[in-house]
């Protein structure tokens, strides 16, 4: 297997395994389990994400349009998977997904949008979504967004003062994080694809991911970042300094992880490797098996790691399940659509 591969798909399973964490113990009464996944994320791991997202796609010189076809057909087909499995599963529990009425009109038009994958809006316009689904999907708005305006960043950054460029978008992404509603962890996104974007369309992303390089400099960097947010977290320093953070994060924790999935088993990489092709159903699914949510299956009185192991078993189960219908799914669809291109 590509060595390259294997070390984005070992980042992206940890970032993706960290979400799922911070999630599940984010009413945790151990302070040091509470201030470590707090720490992490969303931070560290959007911002992994994010620079993932364009480092693989920024690269690739081909026609706008069948690139857009294959993302959305990707985007899409897992979305609405997911969010159909999740709504029957909550019809069958008894919840309200629908009704004939003026609610049910409103309840309609909130799926719509959910499944269009344009959910961001509401934490951004500061409208409460009346439907059973949507957590976590403002993610889908965003990279939907970065996709479309990618042309626009690749030439801004490839432009012979893209430096300067990339400086003043993280800037202006940044005053807009502190200007915006609910949209930390939007920005933190937005910010790492740039760099993401910028590295890869300068070369530079070759430089973070080689191996043989030295990693005292990252390294160094990654106690620095971890430092600071662990610090924010409790409170220590202003959370807002958080906010400074973004565009570092990937520049020093790529190259350590990448490093660090050079050290491993093979088998861990082939497990890194099955999560990391799941991971985009796994973190549409995890939402809905946790903390108030884990009640509609399971006892209250479930401990805490319980609760995370049976839900992270769930999860991972429907998400290999889904993942493989979206992937047929997605295989026609493109076949169909870029047949005669």
């Amino acid at each position: 297997m590509d060595k390259r591969i294997d070390g984005y798909d070992f980042i992206r399973s940890f970032a993706i395994l960290v979400v799922f964490l911070g999630h599940a113990f984010k009413h945790s009464t151990n302070e040091i389990i509470f201030l470590g996944t707090r720490a992490l994320s969303p931070g560290l791991t959007m911002s992994l994400l994010g620079f993932i997202s364009a480092a693989l796609l920024s690269a690739r010189d081909e026609d706008f349009g069948a690139f857009l076809i294959k993302r959305f057909t990707r985007i899409y087909s897992s979305l609405i998977f997911c969010l159909m499995v999740i709504l029957t599963i909550h019809a069958l529990l008894g919840k309200k997904v629908m009704e004939l009425s003026h609610a049910g009109h409103v309840m309609a038009q909130h799926t719509l949008f959910h499944f269009m994958g344009m959910s961001a809006w509401f934490g951004l316009l500061e409208v409460d979504s009346e439907v059973t689904i949507g957590p976590g999907l403002w993610f889908i708005t965003v990279i939907v967004v970065l996709y479309l305006v990618l042309p626009i960043l690749r030439k801004l950054f490839r432009h012979p003062r893209g430096l300067v460029h990339v400086v003043l978008f993280v800037a202006l992404c940044t005053l807009l994080n502190f200007v915006t509603y609910g949209g930390q962890a939007m920005w933190n996104v937005v910010i790492s694809f740039a760099v993401g974007v910028y590295c890869s369309a300068n070369g530079y992303t070759k430089r973070l991911t080689e191996t043989g390089a030295r990693l005292m400099v990252p390294l160094v960097g990654c106690v620095g970042l971890l430092t600071v947010t662990a610090l924010c977290t409790a409170h220590v320093l202003p959370n807002s300094l958080r906010s400074l953070l973004f565009a570092f994060y990937p520049l020093a924790f790529v190259p350590v992880l990448f490093a660090v999935s050079q050290k491993l088993p093979k088998p861990i990489l082939v497990v890194s490797g099955v999560f990391a092709g799941l991971s985009y159903e796994f973190y549409i699914l995890h939402f809905y098996f946790l903390n108030d949510r884990f009640n509609d299956f399971f006892p209250a009185s479930t401990p805490l790691y319980g609760q995370a192991i049976i839900a992270f078993i769930i999860t991972f189960i429907l998400a290999y399940a889904i993942s493989k219908g979206a992937a047929r799914f997605k295989q026609v669809a493109d076949k169909y659509l870029l047949g005669s291109s």
